[in-house]
Parts: structure tokens; C-alpha cells; sequence
């Protein structure tokens, strides 16, 4: 499963929401000659926010399938490869030759190690990831085509059963593709609303995480910063991801 998390970023604007809601309790005493810090403004950027958040979500979803999926069909390779490799051994007029061009195959499928991501609430660090991921996927799609190459230039390799058919593993092939273009097809819109959700709470010049706490300093200064009112505002915590 994709494992970003995108906690941190909803916490932020429901927060601001909460933040909005305790300004609305404080009536005309709230009234900033700051016209950024106006409550009108900062429903509105909760707002903005929020929908941006919400693309993010509903683009997560697919993305985190498609991940899912392929997951689920490179898994179990390595183990149908062990089981291949005997099949291929108990073929007629195989040598050692042969069997070690196909093992030398083998290894360089196996061999493509799947590094963790770094996890990241940077776009382009997001792509990057994506990217060496990806790469990942396509070198061992391009090994299983090269040992498929293999099976088909030895002449007496025609199991008769199906899951070492030459017709199985190019099958295996096409999913394997497929279902890695389909993690890059769904990963394009995720990382670019998670670019424009990134510009509104974190990096534009007006971003939600800096007007907040603004108008929290602005609030210090209106209310008893010990009174159970301001305790509670000061609470609301606003974090850069």
C-alpha cells in the first residue's frame, strides 16, 4: 500500500476551520486592521484549502490501488522463478551451459532490490521516489523479457503444464506492464494537486500555515493570554510539514 501519509496536512486545515470557529465566538472584539487576518480571509483560505486537500484524497485513492496491484503481482516472482528453474533443469538436451544462461537470467531478476522511499511531504522528492520506483519495475519487466527470450530459444521447453509455459510468463510479462504504467499514469495528477494543496497551506506568500499563526500573535494581544479562552486558541497548533 502507498504508504504516505496525508495527516499532517488535513490536521493543519481542520485546524484552521476550529481556529476560524473560535473567532466567530469572539465577535466584533476580533478585529485586525490587517485585512489578510480578517475572518472573511481565512474562510476563505480554509475553503480553498480544504477542496485542495479533498483532490488530493480522491486522487490517493487510485494511486494507492494501482500500487497495491502491482505489488501484488511482482511479489510472488521470485518463488514461481525457484520453480521454473527446475522445470527449465528437467528439460531434455539442456546443458550446463544453457542452465546457467538461464540462471545468470534469474539473478538478474531477482536482483533488482526495492529500496524504501525516504518518506516526504515534497512533491519533487515524491517524483524522484516515483521515478527510481519506477525504474525499479521497468528493469525487472525488461529481465523477465530476457529470460522469456531464454525459454523460447530452447528447443525442447514445452511443459505441459501451465505455470511454466512460455505462454504464462509472457502473459506475466504484459500485467507486469500494464500494471506499472498504470502506478505512473495515477502518480502524475496525485503529485500535481499535491503541488497546488502544498502552495496554499505551506508555501505561497499568504499560505494557511503562516496566516494562522498570525492571527494567533494577533489574538495574544486582544485576549488574557491567561484565560481559558486564549488556553484553548493556543492549543490549536499550525506546523509546516
Amino acid at each position: 500500500m502507498a504508504s504516505t501519509s496525508e495527516v499532517g496536512h488535513a490536521k493543519n486545515i481542520a485546524n484552521l476551520n476550529l481556529l476560524n470557529t473560535n473567532i466567530v465566538a469572539l465577535g466584533t472584539l476580533y478585529n485586525p486592521s490587517n485585512p489578510k487576518l480578517a475572518l472573511s480571509n481565512l474562510q476563505a483560505v480554509y475553503t480553498i484549502s480544504f477542496t485542495k486537500q479533498e483532490s488530493v484524497n480522491k486522487l490517493l485513492a487510485p494511486y494507492s490501488t494501482a500500487v497495491d496491484e502491482r505489488e501484488a503481482l511482482f511479489k510472488p516472482l521470485n518463488a514461481q522463478l525457484t520453480k521454473l528453474r527446475k522445470a527449465y533443469k528437467a528439460t531434455e538436451g539442456v546443458t550446463k551451459a544453457d542452465l546457467e544462461n538461464f540462471m545468470t537470467a534469474v539473478r538478474k531478476l531477482k536482483g533488482v532490490k526495492k529500496t524504501p522511499p525516504k518518506k516526504t511531504n515534497d512533491p519533487n522528492e515524491e517524483q524522484i521516489n516515483h521515478s527510481t520506483s519506477q525504474l525499479s519495475y521497468d528493469q525487472r519487466t525488461n529481465n523477465l523479457d530476457a529470460l522469456i527470450a531464454i525459454l523460447e530459444n530452447t528447443p525442447n521447453y514445452t511443459p505441459n503444464e501451465t505455470e511454466y509455459q512460455i505462454a504464462t510468463y509472457q502473459s506475466k510479462k504484459e500485467k507486469m506492464l500494464q500494471t506499472t504504467q498504470a502506478v505512473a499514469n495515477s502518480f502524475i495528477p496525485l503529485n500535481n494537486a499535491r503541488t497546488e494543496r502544498n502552495r496554499t497551506v505551506y508555501e505561497s506568500e499568504d499560505n494557511l500555515v503562516g496566516l494562522a499563526n498570525t492571527a494567533k500573535d494577533y489574538l495574544a494581544t486582544i485576549l488574557d493570554t491567561k484565560s481559558a479562552q486564549y488556553k484553548a486558541i493556543a492549543k490549536i497548533k499550525f506546523k509546516k510539514q
